[in-house]
């Protein structure tokens, strides 16, 4: 996610058995060891949509993140968690009209 040539942040994802996996998701210089600010909300959240929009035109029936949820960030968007990983099925965040 770009704003002109300044790099505000990135996500890295893979489809593993219908499942979008969310392998890494990163603010500017943000990395998760405290809690994120409103400008580092607006962009993990915008890059999460974009990962599940990703996800859902490719077939996948969940969301699965590789990594544990961070000041529930996860959730706080209607995922589940555990001490390992956040979880939901795709109609959280992808919504049909």
């Amino acid at each position: 996610m770009k704003d002109g040539d300044e790099t505000l942040g990135w996500a890295a994802a893979e489809i593993k058995e219908q499942a979008l996996v969310i392998l890494k998701l990163t603010a500017g210089a943000y990395d998760c060891t405290h809690k994120p600010g409103m400008e580092e909300v607006f962009v993990l959240d915008t890059l999460l949509r974009a990962a599940a929009s990703y996800g859902e035109n490719n077939g996948c029936d969940r969301i699965e993140t590789a990594f544990p949820d961070f000041y529930d960030f996860f959730k706080l968007r209607g995922f589940s968690t555990d001490t390992a990983h956040a979880f939901t099925d795709m109609s959280t965040i992808v919504h049909y009209g």
